[in-house]
């Protein structure tokens, strides 16, 4: 039993529990890098009030950087977006979108605790590494 809780942690991505002033930070940090490096893509995670509740599935794309493959309904876009995923997959035509960090943290997580659940499946970002559950 114990493999397969290891197994089923490994793969469900690394958990964080933070708050609105560390998800600031970290989305700027990971903004700044994008525009630095001048790339397309920042970020992709999912934030949860806890976790046990139903995750947000969140996308953050700087459309000023070049990217290669576009997809038409991107040929507009402009500056950095946070998406907020309806499906399983990114799509930027049906998403809720937000064009600053302080509106996405003011607007959609209003009713969130003052601590919730941010999962990561891509990376373990060091500056998140004292709030690793």
């Amino acid at each position: 039993m114990n493999l397969f809780n290891g197994l089923k942690r490994l793969f469900s991505g690394t958990q964080y529990r933070i708050n609105r002033d560390i998800l600031l930070q970290y989305m700027n940090e990971d903004i700044s890098f994008s525009k630095q490096e001048n790339l397309c893509f920042c970020d992709e995670f999912f934030l949860s009030p806890n976790e046990a509740d139903e995750k947000l599935h969140i996308v953050i794309i700087n459309y000023d950087a070049p990217c290669k493959t576009p997809l038409e309904s991107e040929e507009g876009l402009t500056g950095v977006i946070i998406f907020v995923c309806k499906g399983k997959k990114y799509n930027p035509e049906i998403d809720q979108k937000y064009y600053t960090i302080e509106d996405f943290i003011t607007y959609k997580l209003a009713n969130y605790p003052e601590w919730f659940t941010m999962v990561n499946e891509l990376v373990q970002p060091t500056s998140l590494a004292n709030y690793k559950l």
